[in-house]
């Protein structure tokens, strides 16, 4: 077996994997007889069946998957050992002429390649914001504690202070044809949420109001907080649908005292108001300051991609994406998609280059690690922040399960260490900054 390359250009090239007939005769042979050994074929005993029969009917086809298996593995190792970052995958030369039997066969390749540069993070220069968490903040995160373990207090009527349950279902009509199965939506709503808090407010107890498949459709905030996405209310299988009221309430905010900081944090772990206020701002800060990471590392690598020359193998990659899309059937067609794609395809090219270059990897504890932290901010939400470190591990372990939740994870874990990579090394431009302004500046 033998690999040779010709050069393109700097970024792509033409693989040819030459294999001799004396690299797969060998396991050719050997299938064969087994197959002789056991095939059943009328007329035959078992294990009778003459070699020239099986090697007619056999020969080809094993062979091919044969030299198929080489051809692959040597593409593979050529790669591997002359450390050649692909982009996209190599697209096979067509073979006008497979002869399994010919002492020798060779099958080109067209591979692209991430060229050779350089990035020196240090003369990257972005704004590193400090943000910290005002009375404010705190006070509001504390509010949204007290809210979470409020005690519900029934009333006699709905009132600009109520939490409303409502049941959303679809309306059957009478003459309507087939089977009908549209389970309910049930959602909460309070007078935040406009559109569905003026539709009900003037109901009683399961009473109800009918919105048409038209008026949902016309009004995208109520169908949101109805429950349905822009999509489900597009789809809509009937005409109507009806907003019933199961239930009203008032909220009592729990109250601020030990019972509370046992609830959200865990026994005896917070014991007076400066504690709680102080865990809040600690918690409200790395929150912040997460963010602002997260934008000072965006600003940077934005600023790469628009600076960095890097040559992109064109010509290979309208071929490949012929080769590899049914939609796309011609070159012409393919090039006016790299066109769209070209910025895209160099900021990942980037990153990449980044992550080799600073030997960024990835093992099985920083997934596991990731995943744990994904599920603790899950808890979170519901209010649960002492969970033992085990049975985290092992919802943690069971979501591991799900290849594409793998698949997101990784990603997200590469992504952090690149983070912390281009923290130290680009230069910072360090600016305190209030939270408000913070998120005013990043929907600027």
């Amino acid at each position: 077996m033998n690999v040779t390359a010709k050069n393109h250009d700097e970024v792509s090239a033409l693989l040819t994997v030459t294999v001799d007939r004396a690299d797969y005769k060998d396991k050719v042979e050997k299938q064969l007889h087994n197959y002789a050994k056991n095939a059943q074929v009328p007329g035959f005993r078992k294990g009778k069946v003459p070699m020239s029969l099986v090697k007619r009917q056999y020969e080809a086809p094993i062979a091919f998957e044969e030299i198929n298996k080489l051809v692959n593995e040597s593409l593979n190792n050529y790669i591997t050992e002359n450390k050649l970052r692909m982009v996209g995958q190599p697209v096979p030369e067509p073979v006008n002429d497979f002869d399994h039997t010919a002492e020798q066969l060779s099958v080109a390749f067209e591979v692209g390649y991430e060229p050779d540069f350089t990035i020196d993070l240090s003369k990257y220069e972005a704004p590193h914001y400090k943000v910290e968490a005002s009375e404010k903040e705190i006070g509001q995160s504390i509010e949204n504690m007290q809210k979470r373990f409020a005690e519900q207090v029934p009333q006699d009527k709905i009132g600009k202070d109520s939490y409303v349950a409502l049941e959303v279902s679809q309306v059957v009509e009478d003459d309507a044809e087939g089977t009908h199965n549209h389970p309910a939506k049930k959602v909460t709503i309070n007078a935040e949420n406009k559109e569905a808090f003026k539709l009900v407010k003037s109901l009683k107890m399961d009473e109800s109001v009918k919105v048409s498949k038209t008026d949902l459709q016309a009004n995208e905030d109520l169908a949101k907080e109805l429950g349905f996405s822009k999509a489900d209310a597009e789809h809509l299988h009937h005409d109507e649908i009806e907003v019933k009221v199961k239930d009203f309430y008032g909220l009592n905010n729990h109250e601020l005292n030990q019972e509370l900081f046992d609830k959200v944090y865990g026994e005896g772990n917070i014991k007076t108001e400066e504690e709680l206020k102080d865990k809040v701002k600690t918690e409200l800060d790395e929150y912040f300051q997460q963010n602002a990471d997260v934008y000072f590392v965006n600003n940077i690598l934005e600023q790469i991609t628009e600076k960095e020359e890097v040559q992109l193998p064109e010509n290979f990659l309208a071929k490949w994406l012929v080769f590899s899309n049914q939609n796309i059937t011609n070159e012409a067609q393919a090039k006016e998609v790299l066109e769209n794609e070209k910025a895209s395809i160099k900021h990942q090219i980037i990153e990449g280059k980044l992550m080799n270059d600073n030997d960024i990897k990835l093992d099985y504890e920083d997934v596991l690690a990731q995943a744990e932290q994904l599920v603790r901010n899950q808890l979170a939400i519901y209010g649960i922040h002492h969970l033992p470190d085990e049975e985290v591990q092992k919802y943690a372990v069971e979501m591991l399960k799900d290849q594409e939740q793998v698949r997101q994870i990784s990603s997200e874990v590469a992504m952090a260490k690149l983070k912390d990579v281009i923290l130290e090394k680009a230069t910072k431009k360090e600016t305190a900054i209030s939270h408000d302004e913070f998120v005013e500046m990043l929907k600027k």
